[in-house]
């Protein structure tokens, strides 16, 4: 046999990779194809979608022209009744009648007004009093400075807004407003007449973006704020097209336009499912091929995996012998992966012997650590109840004010505790963290004195409490005061903490003793089998405190 035949021999018999079957699988598929049709129903659907936007866009300015003769109509009443020579004279009773003559037949009415109220009403019957309705000094400046100007939708209490057109003018030297004033439901007519489809949505809105008219449902929607994401795109331009959801939660593509003149906004909004729907149906030859090809890939992908399939579920079988305990069998690979996938896992068969002795060690250690975990966690609920039930007796904001400084105090050791594995802390690194608020005021001074967890968190809260009642009765009260901590040793398992305030107020012995003098009579003598004396001197509270020292938890 030659050496070639060998070696094609021996590449036939080699098992094959994982990376080579996928890429032959790669190779399989129609790839330029379906991204040839992908790009073409991409430009084929943003062509329908450009389509659809110009159409939107054409019917906004269609509406928008529409609501202008519409508010026209109202100018041209108040321009011809303005130059009226009863209402420059003064003759009201006149010009009433000249503009009741004005609205006869039409949905709208004209108001007189004052800052005050109506002096002319053609909506009420002549001789009725007309309603007294004062103006906002802001809304009867914007009234009175422009030639004519159109409101925004004018909310009235119970009743239904309405929309004025409003126009100054003058009366006997007086300034008065001229209103030509209609109901929302005029607009809400002129809308319905340009025969909208029955899906779509189409939408007036004022410069406060809330609702004037609406194609659908008009009485619910009166007055409410378009959706945020319109008024965002508002916000932006003065027309665009943006996807959104209207009021009733129906995502659309909306066109938009602005009234140069009046500042009103305009909307049209198609569903997009419609759009979707009218686009998507003209490429279905396009996606049809793409699933076919992309059917076609699938098969030829499961032909491939069938054989990796197989030599997967025998490493669960022997993953699962693995886990039992039991020796692996020797068996064939099909793929190069495959067979180190087998030999790791009887490496690793090895490896857990090994480590099974390791583990059971580490759960004890574990155990252990949990059982000391819930012995600390127990004791802290125990001191928080003991904190809240104490300073939180007599309620109020003082009260809690007290207990969240001593749960801070608590959490300060305790942090200190965690940064030293909970392994103890020095006396003078609990002094300094629980002081840290009046360092400037204070002085500590002693050799190290290392203590127990339970001892630190006690010390803690006995000088927090010292702390809390000097800056709010002794040393601390006063920028001049100060306040000494010096502590030493006495022989191997006991030691002396003084504690002396200077330059404060004059002193006195309380007449009863709080829950911050229990709290150190306490501490003192659960955690720290000591003693406490206090000295009232005028000059300044010294106290000396007599406390165990180990530590040993």
């Amino acid at each position: 046999m030659s050496g070639a035949n060998v070696t094609t021999r021996r590449a036939l018999n080699a098992p094959s990779t994982v990376a080579r079957r996928l890429l032959f699988m790669a190779l399989t598929l129609a790839a330029p194809a379906i991204l040839l049709m992908g790009l073409l129903v991409a430009t084929q659907y943003a062509e329908g979608q450009r389509r659809f936007a110009t159409q939107l866009t054409a019917m906004t300015r269609a509406l928008s022209l529409a609501t202008d003769r519409q508010i026209g109509q109202g100018q041209s009443i108040l321009q011809g009744l303005a130059v009226s020579t009863a209402l420059a004279e003064g003759d009201l009773k006149t010009f009433e009648r000249q503009a009741r003559e004005a609205t006869q037949g039409r949905d709208g009415w004209i108001v007189l007004m004052t800052p005050d109220l109506q002096l002319i009403n053609t909506r009420i019957p002549p001789g009725q009093p007309t309603p007294v309705a004062p103006i906002t000094p802001h809304s009867w400046q914007e009234m009175t400075t422009g030639k004519s100007n159109v409101s925004n939708l004018i909310p009235r209490p119970g009743k239904t807004p309405i929309l004025g057109v409003n126009m100054p003018v003058l009366v006997r030297g007086r300034l008065l407003v001229l209103g030509y004033m209609q109901n929302p439901s005029a607009f809400h007519a002129l809308m319905a007449a340009q025969g909208f489809p029955e899906s779509w949505t189409a939408s007036i809105v004022d410069r406060n973006a809330a609702v004037v008219a609406r194609s659908r449902d008009q009485e619910k929607m009166l007055g409410r704020q378009a959706s945020a994401e319109m008024r965002k795109a508002m916000a932006r331009a003065n027309d665009g097209v943006v996807y959104t959801h209207t009021l009733d939660s129906i995502a659309t593509l909306s066109a938009f336009s602005r009234s140069s003149t009046y500042g009103w906004t305009f909307i049209v909004g198609v569903p997009r499912g419609e759009v979707d729907r009218a686009v998507l149906g003209s490429l279905g030859p396009a996606l049809a091929g793409a699933a076919l090809m992309i059917a076609l890939a699938v098969a030829a992908a499961f032909g491939f995996a069938r054989p990796i399939s197989r030599d997967v579920r025998t490493l669960v079988g022997e993953a699962e012998t693995l886990a039992a305990g039991a020796p692996l069998d020797p068996a064939r690979s099909h793929l190069l992966e495959i067979a180190e996938v087998r030999r790791s896992l009887r490496a690793a068969a090895d490896v857990l012997r090994r480590r099974e002795d390791e583990a059971s060690q580490a759960a004890e250690r574990q155990q252990l650590m949990i059982n000391e975990l819930n012995h600390r966690v127990k004791n802290t609920l125990v001191v928080v109840q003991s904190l809240a039930r104490h300073s939180l007796r007599d309620g109020g904001l003082l009260g809690l004010r007290q207990f969240n400084d001593r749960i801070h105090a608590l959490a300060s050791a305790h942090d200190l505790l965690t940064r030293r594995s909970w392994e103890g802390a020095d006396l003078g690194e609990i002094l300094a963290e629980t002081l840290q608020p009046y360092a400037s005021q204070v002085t500590l001074e002693g050799p190290p004195l290392p203590l127990s967890p339970n001892s630190a968190v006690a010390l803690a809260m006995i000088f927090h409490e010292l702390a809390t009642n000097a800056s709010k009765y002794g040393a601390l009260t006063r920028e001049a005061g100060r306040v000494t901590i010096v502590w030493r040793r006495e022989g191997r398992a006991r030691a002396e903490i003084r504690w002396e305030e200077v330059g404060g107020p004059p002193v006195s012995p309380p007449q009863r003793k709080g829950f911050g003098s229990r709290l150190v009579a306490a501490s003192l003598k659960g955690e720290l089998a000591g003693s406490a004396t206090f000295d009232y001197a005028p000059e300044g509270l010294s106290c000396v405190l007599t406390i165990l020292a180990t530590t040993r938890v």
